[in-house]
Parts: C-alpha cells; sequence; structure tokens
C-alpha cells in the first residue's frame, strides 16, 4: 500500500551509505577513502541529530525522509548505529534509484508530490553546518514561488526544492560549476519563479576542509561529530 502523506511538506536530505571507497571519493584521494568515510559518518551524525530533534521541535513545519544510495544497502541501520538510537518512527527512509544524480533527483522530487506532500525539498548531506532555519526558509519561499534552489560557492547547489513537481533537470548537467545555473535557466525556460536561499560552502575535497574549520573554530558546539572527527584527523585541535 502506498503510504500517504502527513504534513504539506517534506524534507529529504540525500545521503550515501558510508562505506569507505563509496562516499566522499573526491575527499578520500587526498585524506584516505576510510579517512574520508570517517568524516562523511560525522556530517551524518551531526545532521542527524539536528534534523530528527526538528521533528519534534517544529511540529507540522515539515515531515523528514532519508534518501540513500546505493538503494539495495539498508541505511537505516547504518544510522542508528552512529546515533546510538532507533530513528524516529515518523522519519522515512527513502532510496535513490536511477542511473545517474540528476534522474535520482528527478525521481525523488517526483515522489514527493505523489506521496500528496505540496512542497518537497532535497537537501544534500555535504554540508554538515546546515541549520534547520534553512529548510524552514525554503518552504517560506515556495510559498511564492514554484522552485527554490541554495548555491554552493563552486557553482553546484546543496538544496533544491519544489512546489508540486516540475522536471527541469533532465538537461542540467550535474556536478559541474554550471550546475545551479542550469536549474535556474531551466526553471526559467518552462515559465517558473525560483527562490534562493543565502550560498555556502560544501565537502568536496581536500581544500573544501578549511572553510569548515574557520567555521567550527568560531562556532564549536555546531557540529559536535563532525569537529571530533576533525581532530581526530589533526584538522583541528582537540576539544
Amino acid at each position: 500500500m502506498t503510504e500517504t502523506a502527513r504534513g504539506e511538506n517534506i524534507l529529504m536530505i540525500a545521503a550515501r551509505a558510508p562505506i569507505p571507497g563509496q562516499t566522499k571519493t573526491r575527499l578520500g584521494k587526498a585524506l584516505g577513502m576510510e579517512r574520508a568515510a570517517e568524516l562523511y559518518r560525522a556530517f551524518l551524525r551531526d545532521l542527524a541529530d539536528r534534523f530528527e530533534g526538528a521533528v519534534n521541535e517544529h511540529p507540522g513545519a515539515f515531515d523528514l525522509a532519508w534518501t540513500y544510495s546505493p538503494p539495495e544497502h539498508d541505511f537505516r541501520p547504518d544510522l542508528e548505529r552512529l546515533t546510538g538510537r532507533v530513528s524516529p518512527s515518523a522519519v522515512r527512509f527513502v532510496a535513490q534509484n536511477g542511473p545517474d544524480w540528476g534522474t535520482r533527483q528527478t525521481n525523488l522530487l517526483r515522489w514527493g508530490r505523489d506521496q500528496g506532500y505540496a512542497r518537497t525539498v532535497l537537501m544534500a548531506s555535504d554540508s554538515p553546518h546546515l541549520p534547520v532555519s534553512t529548510a524552514l526558509d525554503a518552504f517560506v519561499l515556495l510559498d511564492a514561488h514554484d522552485v527554490v534552489i541554495g548555491r554552493v560557492r563552486d557553482g553546484g547547489y546543496y538544496l533544491i526544492g519544489m512546489r508540486g513537481f516540475h522536471d527541469i533537470l533532465a538537461n542540467v548537467a550535474m556536478s559541474t560549476a554550471s550546475a545551479a545555473e542550469g536549474v535556474v535557466l531551466a526553471a526559467g525556460r518552462m515559465g517558473l519563479s525560483v527562490g534562493e536561499l543565502e550560498d555556502t560552502f560544501d565537502i568536496d575535497e581536500e581544500a573544501d576542509l578549511d572553510a569548515l574549520t574557520d567555521l567550527l573554530d568560531d562556532r564549536p558546539g555546531l557540529c559536535p561529530a563532525t569537529r571530533a572527527a576533525l581532530a581526530r584527523l589533526g584538522r583541528m585541535p582537540a576539544s
């Protein structure tokens, strides 16, 4: 039986199984695959603590789903081992299906619409510092716009959302310096309005760690698991 929506909004966090050699591989070329996977596990822990907690702190604001790849991997036990708790029953787990990231995003955004959600937001898991307010702001923007996007400073994007569903990603080149602009242009060609969130950074390569360590120096309590992992990697002093 198809599960139906419980609210008007759903936030989906796109994740990969935290297996060395299968996640954060560009970062792994510099740090080693096991160390890169260790850091990514910390990202997931911080995001889970923050956003799963927000489901209770902001009742009715959004439902939460983890979307995972590879689709045959059972991601829920991975997450529960990282957090040390059973995931709340309200949190959904949705496999990513499709031959490439653009298709997988399209399928997830369509899934949100098909489940009965009025607004679907898909957020990456490469920016462990993202606050809950970013998701809340995205849903507010979707009250007045058809599409919402949050850019990262290398030209990609950390978040995309839609009111309803619009098939705008088919011809957008993913993982490029023009990906975010490609989304905006594709939406414009379809006559759709686009709202934009503040830009930020994500962690794909070793050089990206500088921005993260600078942020956590200033705000040490923001991402405790990530900060501890960076300390183990010798990137930050132990707290």
